[in-house]
């Protein structure tokens, strides 16, 4: 929590940021939640930015150009698809051995059937995905 801490006070006023947060929202509006980045999320805005800040991004009027949006947008989602392929096999581990931890005592039924097996699993990994690990407002 300490590097969303972090994050939020030093680039949550930046346009970089807004720009970068909006763009997600409307391009991968799971991109929060586990089933897109999950605790992840953190470490992507933040080296986002710190690649995009590197970038010689023009601006106009104090707002960046049209340009230099593209090249946010088309960078931003490119390393999404890599930070997200890569979240999501640890995700995948995480879960079952959350699962089998939570549910151990049903697990060693012998009388636990597949179906049910694949019911309770399945009800647990859809929450997971569902749950949102950070909001990136301001506090």
């Amino acid at each position: 929590m300490d590097t969303y801490k972090t994050l939020m006070e030093e680039h949550s006023d930046t346009e970089l940021f807004k720009e970068l947060i909006h763009f997600m929202d409307i391009s991968f509006p799971e991109w929060k939640s586990n089933k897109g980045l999950g605790t992840t999320a953190i470490e992507f805005i933040s080296d986002s930015i710190n690649f995009l800040s590197q970038c010689n991004l023009e601006k106009r009027d104090d707002q960046l150009n049209k340009q230099s949006l593209t090249q946010i947008y088309l960078s931003v989602a490119e390393d999404y698809e890599r930070y997200k392929m890569q979240y999501q096999s640890i995700f995948f581990t995480n879960t079952l051995e959350k699962f089998t931890a939570e549910f151990e005592e049903e697990l060693e039924d012998e009388y636990l059937t597949d179906f049910r097996y694949n019911d309770l699993y399945d009800t647990f990994f859809n929450q997971e995905l569902e749950k949102k690990t950070y909001d990136f407002k301001n506090f």
